[in-house]
């Protein structure tokens, strides 16, 4: 205890005139900050969770010269209660694994200042080490001293589901805890029943194992690399954890103490750069720099060409530095825009392959971009032909209700048959892929003459006095009515698809694809049944097609420009719209000059646009031209801050 109070003394002596930095960013109000802290070694060799003896005393010794103030697991359940509320710029400190530094170094020198933390234990590696857990780990004696402190929580990290389990064909491996496992010599994927069944028996395996050996109950959880899900949190609260821990870098609230956020400290960052990346200090924007993928460019018959067509996506992700993939989850090999299969299993159409999943993977383990699954809103096919029909989109013209001759074949948003397939599918997207995020594409429109489906027929007879009325011959107001009546049920929709992927994939961010001149023109809402405002409340982001060549702009600079001009009217528009142009021309069918798009690009950086991204990529052809256009879409080349706040 001597050595920790003279190493504090003098790191402080050493340090303390770098402590003070540029003006901090207001703190949120109701928020606390959890940081997750792995082993903590006097030096960090190779180890990416390390972090060193002196950086993380100069952490602490900045939080506790200026102003911050560390706070316990019974201070949130005291706040939550309503008994004490906390105190401004409270931190929570947590350590993953039980190290043996922590017993060392972490735990003597927290104790000096009295400083609470939470200690994660996965209680299989204390009874045997693991072969890939490298450094060393407390003993159950240790753990037992360090419990006996009112200063230390002691929490599960599962009892043996910190590893990964195969959850896909191609053998590529998951969080254990969050993930279905796939039997390959079944070929079958762990049904709900058996996934909860095997979570559970780990849970009270845990619980039991820390009783054991401390005398206490764990009423904490803290989720192996941070992945949980609703089916995960309903077995936690079963087996009596009051508390859960996530990794989803933000501020935690003691609202939601069922899912408590953490930053995780990761590759030893220096002091400044950590409040950097706790947003305590002020930094540039984030910027997003994203690529749109067509997974049937890289689907072939032969599954060795696949893993070939994998590859070389995979170098080119790499070498553009993009930071984001809107990925392909369906099959479109004709470009109709009439979705007859998809690339993941379900039970509403065909499997054309079950890919989504592996090239997601590998994206995220091999490049560490975000990806998003890009999915239609409307347009599938259901195998079933006669009810595929039966659930299209009607049009009405001269008072003739057709299906609509519209571009897609779209569902009926009106149909709660429509509803529930829609449902089913991106239901089991989610159950078998870990997503950062869904955008929806283009197809989530009604035009003028939509919706005259049977099932959307109510509302629009409240709007007529009970008359089915060709639009034609509807009043301004009508036209207004039954344009935001179509608006609104095209979000509903998509906030419904939104929480049944949140079933699964509590995280997951929500982009929404639509058409520039609803931004441009907002008397358009009438053509599309979108609204760009409505749009932004309802989303994270909101992508704008900017595709001055499908639009027929003659000056794209200048109609670009205005966009970007536009969209700063609006609250949070320039940090929640990503401007997409297109990198062919469809009209002429012909890839567009890549020193072409990069001026749309610069013209939109600008003038002040944020997040950018294009489409299409073929990166068989090196089309857009990966040296050319590297320079505006390089997350290398621009300051980027991955955030998912």
């Amino acid at each position: 205890m001597k050595f920790i109070r003279c190493f504090i003394a003098l790191l402080f002596c050493l340090t303390g005139f770098s402590l003070s930095f540029a003006e901090e960013t207001p703190w949120p109000q109701g928020q606390y900050l959890v940081l997750c802290y792995h082993d903590i070694p006097k030096e960090v060799n190779f180890d990416k969770f390390g972090v060193d003896q002196e950086t993380f005393v100069q952490t602490i010794e900045y939080f506790r010269t200026h102003g911050y103030h560390f706070i316990g697991v019974d201070d949130l359940i005291a706040a939550r209660d309503g008994i004490k509320p906390l105190p401004e710029k409270a931190i929570l400190l947590t350590f993953d694994d039980a190290y043996r530094t922590y017993y060392d170094f972490v735990y003597p020198l927290l104790t000096q200042y009295q400083y609470p933390s939470v200690l994660g234990v996965v209680s299989s590696w204390i009874d045997k080490r693991p072969e890939y857990v490298k450094n060393d780990l407390m003993t159950w004696e240790q753990l037992s001293e360090v419990s006996r402190s009112p200063l230390v929580e002691i929490a599960s990290h599962s009892h043996d589901l910190h590893q990964g389990l195969v959850y896909n064909p191609q053998t590529n491996e998951g969080a254990a805890a969050a993930n279905r496992f796939y039997n390959e010599e079944t070929q079958t994927y762990e049904d709900e029943a058996t996934y909860r069944a095997r979570i559970s028996s780990d849970f009270q395996k845990a619980r039991s194992s820390l009783e054991q050996h401390l005398g206490k109950k764990p009423r904490i959880m803290v989720w192996p690399y941070g992945k949980y899900n609703s089916v995960s949190i309903d077995e936690a609260k079963k087996a009596s954890f009051e508390i859960t821990f996530v990794l989803s870098d933000l501020y935690a609230t003691v609202e939601n103490l069922a899912a408590v956020s953490r930053f995780i400290i990761y590759k030893n960052p220096d002091l400044l750069m950590l409040l950097k990346d706790l947003k305590i200090k002020k930094i540039e924007p984030e910027q997003q720099r994203i690529m749109q993928v067509d997974l049937d460019l890289i689907y072939d018959p032969d599954p060795d060409q696949t893993e070939k067509n994998l590859g070389q996506l995979l170098d080119r992700v790499a070498e553009l530095k993009i930071g984001t993939v809107y990925l392909q989850a369906f099959a479109d090999p004709k470009g109709t825009g009439d979705i007859e299969s998809v690339y993941f299993p379900n039970r509403v159409l065909p499997m054309r392959a079950d890919l989504f999943n592996r090239v997601a993977h590998q994206l995220k383990t091999r490049t560490e971009v975000f990806v998003y699954a890009w999915m239609p809103m409307l347009s599938i096919v259901p195998s079933d032909l006669q009810e595929a029909e039966a659930l299209r989109v009607k049009e009405n013209k001269d008072g003739m209700i057709q299906l609509s001759s519209s571009w897609y074949k779209r569902l009926s948003p009106f149909s709660p048959r429509s509803w529930e397939l829609l449902s089913q599918l991106y239901e089991d997207l989610s159950i078998h892929t870990w997503l950062d995020g869904l955008v929806f594409q283009d197809d989530g429109y009604l035009n003028d003459f939509e919706d005259f489906h049977p099932d959307a027929l109510d509302d629009y007879k409240e709007i007529t006095n009970g008359e089915v009325l060709s639009p034609n011959f509807l009043t301004d107001d009508q036209k207004k009515k039954w344009t935001a009546v179509k608006t609104q049920k095209l979000i509903e929709l998509t906030d419904h698809l939104k929480e049944v992927i949140r079933y699964h994939d509590p995280e997951c961010r929500f982009a929404r694809t639509l058409y520039a001149p609803v931004l441009t023109e907002p008397e358009s809402e009438e053509w599309f049944s979108q609204n760009y405002a409505a749009s932004l409340e309802a989303y994270d982001y909101v992508v704008i097609m900017a595709y001055p060549k499908m639009e027929e702009i003659l000056r794209s600079s200048s109609w670009l420009r205005r966009m970007v001009e536009e969209v700063k009217n609006y609250p949070q528009g320039i940090e929640k719209t990503v401007f997409k142009v297109q990198t062919y021309d469809w009209k002429k069918h012909q890839w567009i000059k890549t020193k072409t798009v990069n001026v749309w690009l610069r013209e939109l950086v600008a003038a002040g646009a944020r997040h950018l991204a294009y489409y299409p990529d073929d990166f068989t052809i090196d089309q857009p031209r990966a040296d050319e256009i590297r320079l505006m879409m390089s997350t290398e080349d621009f300051p980027y801050k991955r955030d998912f706040q």
